[in-house]
């Protein structure tokens, strides 16, 4: 066994038994904590798990990946990615690849930040476009002196500015945010032709570490929705004139489509779709009504699962579900209510509607992977409703993503739970292999 498949027998836990059960619209998944936690699994290759409607067996398809963040298939079948230090990996027939791609952007790694999303362009085929998030400290940044012998330590900021909870940063931290690139992967594996599809003015750049996003989906028009954190500031959630806490809609290339909701008014930000938003780390088309569901982190619970309508407000900074002094409505006339929320939180991130046939128990189903929650929640949609809810994965660790792959499976990132949230650890990407009730 491995130094890192140790690790994970010795830490993996789960608390998936917090949040199972039938939920309805808008109810809040909240028991009380078992008296032990179930026992940590030590290598789940060929795990073999009974959920309600599918019995599936747990295969590994690339260990050794360091804080996996997402993962994307190429229309040839290799498999991208994002290790949360800054590394782009490729598994290709089975393998994962020794070395990274060369050439990716230098990121900021600390708490949320580092490499993030990573998503392929529908017609990949033909223009080879791969788009890539991730958190870099503002350009040009010069860093303080040194303070000299015996003065006294700087005075800390206000919790808006440094963030919330261990692990999170503040001075000397530099300022730093999400920026969305797009580029190519060459034959000998490095990554070129960069282009900027957003990077923000240098005042919104903070030395908060937290809510930095972001996740990427396209439509069927080849427009890239993508979302960014409001870098634990909520105010900035409910101001138009800033890209923070909101979700983005632009053009392939990154221009503004002139449909966008806010176009022309005022100083709003003519790329947002909707707003409203605290740190949102998933987006899923539903395959039934064609809406764009969303999900998100709340605070000390109130984890959100929204649809999204164009140019609606999603209330964070004014309401919440979850426990932040700074925001202490729970509703308010025009801003939209959560279909379901958690608490205590499960830290929801990357989500899809099942659209395969190897599972035909899960169809249109909802998958959403959890960090806090460490498991892969299974949510019933009839509507704009979820009329049930199961935990089909847990005792795994951490899931920060879940897709379909192209053989119709689904696959998952697993990450080992460390001390403390932030702290990167050893995982792996696994699929789920369907087995015979």
């Amino acid at each position: 066994m491995s130094p890192s498949q140790n690790t994970i027998a010795a830490v993996v836990m789960s608390i998936g038994a917090l949040t199972a059960g039938a939920l309805t619209t808008h109810a809040v998944a909240q028991q009380t904590p078992p008296a032990a936690p179930p026992a940590a699994v030590a290598d789940p290759d060929g795990q073999v798990i009974k959920s309600e409607k599918q019995t599936f067996k747990i295969e590994v398809v690339a260990r050794e990946i360091e804080t996996p963040w997402a993962i994307a298939f190429l229309p040839d079948g290799r498999l991208l990615i994002t290790e949360r230090p800054g590394r782009l990996r490729i598994v290709e027939k089975g393998k994962l690849l020794p070395e990274a791609v060369k050439g990716t952007p230098k990121v900021w790694e600390k708490q949320d930040g580092g490499l993030l999303d990573v998503e392929v362009h529908p017609q990949y085929a033909k223009n080879g476009w791969i788009y890539l998030s991730y958190s870099e400290i503002v350009p040009d940044y010069v860093a303080p002196p040194p303070p000299p012998p015996g003065a006294e330590p700087p005075t800390p900021p206000p919790a808006a500015q440094q963030g919330r909870g261990r692990g999170r940063g503040g001075p000397p931290d530099p300022p730093t945010m999400t920026v969305i690139v797009r580029g190519k992967i060459s034959k000998n594996n490095e990554w070129t032709d960069q282009q900027v599809i957003f990077r923000g003015k240098p005042e919104i750049y903070s030395s908060t570490n937290a809510h930095y996003g972001s996740r990427f989906i396209f439509d069927k028009q080849n427009h890239l929705f993508y979302t960014l954190g409001e870098k634990n500031d909520p105010p900035k959630a409910q101001d138009l004139s800033t890209p923070l806490g909101k979700i983005h809609r632009v053009n392939d290339d990154g221009s503004v489509p002139k449909d966008n909701p806010f176009v022309g008014k005022g100083d709003a930000v003519p790329t947002i779709w909707s707003y409203g938003h605290r740190n949102p780390q998933g987006l899923a088309w539903d395959p039934v009504t064609g809406k764009l569901w969303e999900s998100e982190h709340g605070p000390q619970g109130g984890d959100e699962i929204n649809v999204i309508e164009p140019g609606h407000n999603y209330g964070w900074g004014v309401i919440t579900m979850g426990n932040d002094p700074r925001v202490p409505e729970r509703t308010h006339e025009g801003m939209e209510q959560p279909i379901v929320y958690y608490t205590p939180t499960i830290a929801p991130s990357g989500m899809v509607f099942y659209t395969g046939t190897r599972y035909p128990g899960w169809k249109n189903n909802l998958f959403v992977s959890a960090l806090a929650g460490q498991q892969l929640r299974r949510l019933e949609v009839a509507g704009s409703e979820v009329t049930h809810q199961e935990p089909v994965l847990s005792q795994l660790g951490r899931v920060h993503d879940v897709i379909i792959g192209p053989d119709g499976y689904l696959y998952v990132t697993l990450q080992v739970a460390g001390q403390f949230l932030s702290q990167s650890t050893p995982g792996m990407i696994a699929r789920l292999i369907p087995v015979s009730q």
